[in-house]
């Protein structure tokens, strides 16, 4: 209820300052009532248009989260753009025992074939964003693909409900702004201790790579990353958060008010093992 009590009080300012200036004749009464009425309609406007930004991002199907996501995530690693292939995504990811990547929902109209092309293509991934991870990992086992231990889960906020979490004291932050991607790195002395990055495209912001080094654990330095980056991000005009976590990093996040959305699973083509991780976070 605070935005609209804003909003009459200045309603309210602007009229008791041209009543003054009726009475007294003042022209600077008259100025402030009309410097005060058009804040008060340009603020009103912002709100809104911020608070039907979030609805829009907010009113979407996993489909679409699973798009928004990806296309954020290539976009804070440097992989070209995503390309869109019945059932989900494709990213040319590049790397050593990763070349491709696809990333799909579980609709079985379309995940059949993906397994089949997966399976077919080396140095292949096959990431699914499902609700029921045990009924995708038996479409993993007739394809012949090797399936990644754990899972991870495709998570989402309202980045103005984000907890936020100071900087332990002896440590600095150093923000970073490359484009649409946003680094957070924090130190203590010259090493660094943590870091992170959020990529922003319109109004949707993803993290990624949120690291703590180990000597510097469970000091809060995960959470105060994220409130580092998020607050970056939302200058940047964002309002809606996506990620992935790792299900160790899972805790963390729900603790600053993401909400899990659902799992992510993740197979691969039948080649050697290489050390390429298997985390999108």
């Amino acid at each position: 209820m605070e935005a609209p009590g804003r909003i009459w009080f200045g309603y309210v300012a602007a009229v008791g300052l041209a009543v003054i200036g009726l009475f007294t004749l003042d022209p600077l009464a008259f100025g402030l009532a009309v410097a005060v009425l058009v804040a008060t309609v340009l603020g009103e406007w912002y709100r809104g248009r911020q608070a039907a930004l979030s609805a829009a991002a907010a009113d979407t199907d996993l489909a679409d989260l699973v798009s928004r996501w990806v296309r954020g995530w290539a976009y804070a690693r440097g992989f070209p753009r995503p390309a869109a292939v019945p059932g989900g995504v494709r990213v040319e990811v590049g790397e050593p025992g990763r070349r491709v990547e696809w990333v799909a929902t579980d609709d079985a109209d379309t995940l059949a074939m993906l397994v089949d092309t997966a399976r077919a293509t080396p140095e292949a991934w096959l990431s699914v964003v499902t609700e029921s991870p045990a009924g995708v990992r038996p479409w993993f086992v007739e394809a012949g693909l090797v399936a990644s231990d754990g899972e991870e889960a495709l998570m989402s906020i309202q980045l103005a409900d984000h907890a936020f979490r100071r900087l332990p004291e002896g440590y600095r932050a150093e923000v970073d702004r490359d484009g649409g991607v946003i680094t957070v790195t924090v130190r203590v002395g010259e090493d660094v201790a943590a870091r992170g990055r959020i990529a922003v495209i319109g109004a949707d912001a993803v993290a990624d790579r949120i690291q703590t080094e180990p000597d510097h654990r469970r000091r809060g330095l995960g959470g105060a990353v994220m409130s580092l980056l998020v607050s970056a991000a939302r200058e940047a005009g964002a309002v809606h958060g996506l990620l992935v976590a790792s299900e160790m990093g899972e805790p963390l996040y729900a603790g600053l008010g993401w909400r899990a959305r659902a799992s992510l699973v993740t197979a691969r083509s039948a080649t050697p093992r290489t050390s390429v991780e298997s985390r999108h976070g």
